[in-house]
């Protein structure tokens, strides 16, 4: 089973972004924060969190375990539960996590509170600081 935490980190909107990535397990423990280049919006930049935290799973043959992933943006986690959008500059992020979810053979992606996000949200913000420093 692996406990999967992503948030994302934006300074304006759109505006220079990172993201941060929490990955626990049983005999694993990652942490990634990368700075996104180019100016981004929060939601955009929180669904590129969720979707990079996936393709890291995939690219680490971790796809076969219980996957329990996490993010603080209700508007992402409501949109990817709902399976639609009307906002178009959200329906290539959500055709793009669908098709990554065929990888796992279980993965669910809920909501928590940023109190429960913590690691995650202090990666995201490193990396927000390096991003700002690369612009």
């Amino acid at each position: 089973m692996l406990n999967v935490n992503t948030d994302a980190a934006v300074k304006g909107n759109p505006g220079p972004a990172g993201i941060g990535i929490l990955i626990s397990g049983q005999t694993i423990h990652e942490q990634i924060a990368r700075p996104l280049e180019g100016l981004w919006d929060n939601h955009q930049a929180e669904f590129e969190a969720i979707l990079q935290a996936m393709q890291w799973l995939i690219d680490h043959n971790l796809t076969d375990q219980m996957v329990f992933l996490h993010s603080d943006s209700k508007t992402a986690v409501d949109l990817l539960h709902q399976g639609t959008t009307k906002n178009k500059d959200f329906q290539p992020y959500l055709q793009a996590i669908y098709e990554l979810e065929e990888y796992f053979s279980y993965i669910t992606i809920d909501w928590r509170s940023q109190r429960h996000n913590k690691g995650a949200d202090h990666l995201a913000r490193q990396a927000l600081q390096r991003a700002r420093k690369n612009k």
